[in-house]
Order: C-alpha cells, then sequence, then structure tokens
C-alpha cells in the first residue's frame, strides 16, 4: 500500500464560502501558494491565507 499527501492551503477568513484550494502538481505548499498566487490568493504576514472572494471583500 502507497500513499501521497495533498498539500492544501486554507483561507483563514471565518465563514469563508471557498475555504480551501490545492494544485495538482504541487508537492508543498509554498508551491500550492506560487501556483496559486496567478489565481488571485494571497498571504498575509503572519501566514495568512486570503482566497480572492475575501481579498476583493475587503478582508485584509
Amino acid at each position: 500500500m502507497s500513499f501521497y499527501m495533498i498539500p492544501i492551503v486554507h483561507c483563514d477568513v471565518p465563514g469563508c464560502e471557498k475555504p480551501e484550494i490545492h494544485h495538482h502538481a504541487a508537492r508543498t505548499v509554498a508551491e500550492v501558494r506560487a501556483w496559486r498566487k496567478a489565481d488571485g490568493w494571497h498571504q498575509r504576514p503572519g501566514g495568512r491565507d486570503i482566497c480572492p472572494a475575501c481579498w476583493e471583500a475587503g478582508h485584509r
């Protein structure tokens, strides 16, 4: 039996409708963040990740 881990980035805004994202080619969370930055995901100081919808709503 084998397994592999899928790194997932979670939106840190409470009540977010799209709370997590991943990328099929990523092996680390840093790679997920790099791939998804083009999709509008942001990382704030302190390690908070914010999805595009929450960012546009001003939850920074």
